[in-house]
């Protein structure tokens, strides 16, 4: 027979059992609901913000002026570490700590307050909302409340300037169906926890010279680079909503540029970009060191590479790194339901959506679909440098269905309402405090038609005979560049009709591609290529992921080379001197 503890049958607990249990119960409900809220009062960061926040919001006021409605706190806590090298000797290698306090102050109300209005000519944007400054790295609870006072001072100044400005400009004015100024969301804790910044400073400098050795091989190659960063960023974020968030953000990039030139005396530049949300997420060292190889040698190549000898407009196929690169400079920026600021500027025009007056009309082929999901980690093996639990405005992140089937569906918001869309739908996001925007996070390029490269070849090839063309254009590689819309073409390869052959050119010149156009996309591969982005500001930037299969496009116009190019250098390159 089974005896219990001091005689207590299991199926009938005596009154004192049950009330011991019941006790423990609920301290542990209590426990586990208030083990944020100790973690945030244990942070003297997070305590500073949260007093200096409830003082402002009750004391905060001008005699006879607007009190605020809305106060925010922003702090950036920032170690970053950098390593550069070239030709197997270091240039650089230095840890830096920063940290940034902005403070938001709205007046007036959620429907007409200050913000998002500007005078003047020249702006390229929204104004930034609040003031933002650099501060102590201390974790000094007085010095850092110091720093909001400052700020959250020159911030309602600013604010209630701006009310007046604003609400002036407006008076004599015929204004259509009105849309609140800010959205109302509701309060969010979010709490992570921190953790060190460990760097291994003399391996990262032993890596970086022996990646940038890998061109002392080349010859050709007159250029190199190869940079290691890693920044570790703590978000701290609180307002008068009663939102509460401390956000973790790892970034770990290698970039490596390389520039070589051509006899004629073209510059050529290759770029790899590998960027990752820790070190164990970077491919392993001698991948690393294959694709710089891999790129050298394609550098090389294109020296001895053919130019572009006419200008070209027809189907061109974007595969792998390039196709993602066209979708992040053709199609990113107009899903943003971001309204203009109030202006009487006409130039602002310019940066409004072109798919804005497209709602639940064909953007792209049927056989397309487009979704964000900042919410997805990973794909099989992959991460994804655009995932996050909460945005940069503090609510949560969402899935978010773009393009159904060809068919434009729905915006990326922040917290600056459109018509029809009063709400954020998670995606409030700038590297820099004050300036966030309606950007993507993980952006997903969905084919329900996806072919095999051999397959999309072919219909290139077909589609050149039924213009007569006796080539179509392959581009495999698109780098940065301020001149282009689409980025620089680095990797482009004629396709010739007659037998299939890929011949490499250089000097192609890529013009814009109309956002129109891409309703024109003839197929897509059954491929999906992961590039992970690294946007806006370099020393604040914002991460992000494209999920996107290659593409065939019906017309793309490219450009020969125009003009005289530089003399080619006198003497050769010093590494390979025989003297």
């Amino acid at each position: 027979m089974r005896h219990d503890v001091a005689g207590l049958s299991p199926r009938y607990p005596s009154i004192q059992l049950r009330f011991a249990i019941l006790i423990f119960l609920l301290l542990s409900s209590v426990l586990v609901s208030r083990s944020q809220d100790s973690l945030s009062s244990a942070d003297p960061i997070l305590r500073a913000m949260s007093d200096e926040l409830s003082r402002s919001i009750s004391e905060l006021q001008f005699k006879d002026l607007e009190k605020p409605y809305f106060v925010q706190y922003i702090i950036l806590d920032q170690e970053r570490y950098r390593a550069s090298a070239t030709f197997g000797a270091l240039t650089g290698s230095d840890i830096n700590r920063a940290r940034y306090v902005q403070a938001q102050v709205r007046v007036g109300d959620y429907d007409f307050d200050n913000s998002e209005f500007v005078t003047g000519p020249g702006f390229q944007g929204p104004p930034p909302a609040g003031i933002t400054s650099q501060t102590v790295i201390d974790d000094d609870y007085g010095a850092i409340r110091h720093a909001l006072w400052l700020a959250t001072d020159a911030a309602y100044k600013q604010a209630v300037e701006q009310f007046a400005r604003k609400r002036a400009f407006v008076q004599n004015k015929t204004r259509g169906e009105p849309i609140p100024d800010f959205s109302k969301e509701k309060p969010v804790t979010a709490v992570a926890v921190r953790r060190g910044f460990e760097i291994d400073k003399g391996g990262w400098e032993n890596q970086v010279r022996d990646w940038s050795a890998v061109f002392k091989d080349f010859p050709e190659i007159d250029e190199s680079s190869v940079v290691v960063e890693a920044q570790l960023t703590y978000r701290y974020l609180v307002n008068s909503e009663g939102t509460r968030t401390l956000q973790p953000s790892m970034l770990v990039s290698v970039e490596v540029d390389a520039g070589a030139e051509a006899a004629d005396g073209m510059r050529l530049r290759h770029w790899i970009p590998l960027n990752a949300a820790n070190f164990d997420q970077l491919p392993p060292e001698r991948e690393v060191a294959k694709a710089i190889r891999q790129m050298a040698s394609e550098l090389t190549a294109l020296r001895s590479a053919p130019v572009l000898d006419a200008d070209y407009s027809g189907p061109v196929l974007f595969t792998g790194q390039a196709s993602a690169e066209m979708f992040a400079r053709v199609l990113v920026p107009n899903l943003s339901g971001q309204r203009l600021p109030l202006t009487d500027q006409q130039q602002a025009q310019a940066t409004r959506s072109e798919l804005v007056d497209r709602m639940n009309r064909p953007v792209l082929p049927r056989f397309l679909s487009v979704f964000d999901d900042p919410t997805t980690q990973r794909i099989g093996n992959q991460e994804l440098l655009g995932h996050y639990q909460v945005d940069d405005q503090g609510v949560p992140a969402r899935r978010v269905s773009l393009i159904e089937q060809g068919v434009l569906k729905n915006f990326l918001m922040s917290r600056r309402p459109a018509k029809d869309m009063p709400q954020s739908n998670g995606h409030g996001r700038s590297g820099i405090p004050g300036r966030e925007t309606a950007q993507i996070g993980n952006l997903f390029i969905q084919s329900s038609e996806g072919k095999t490269y051999e397959d999309l070849k072919q219909q290139l090839i077909k589609m050149c005979q039924e213009e007569n063309l006796q080539y179509g254009l392959l581009i495999k590689a698109l780098v940065g560049d301020g001149r282009s819309p689409i980025g620089a073409p680095v990797l482009t390869y004629k396709v010739y009709v007659a037998d299939g052959h890929e011949e490499l050119i250089r000097g192609a010149f890529a013009q814009a591609i109309p956002i129109r156009s891409l309703r024109q996309i003839e197929a897509v591969g059954n491929d999906a290529f992961v590039t992970n982005r690294l946007t806006g500001s370099n020393e604040l930037p914002t991460p992000t992921s494209i999920v996107a299969p290659s593409v065939l496009l019906e017309e793309v116009e490219l450009k020969r080379p125009t003009g005289t190019q530089q003399k080619p250098a006198l003497l050769t390159h010093p590494y390979f001197s025989k003297n």
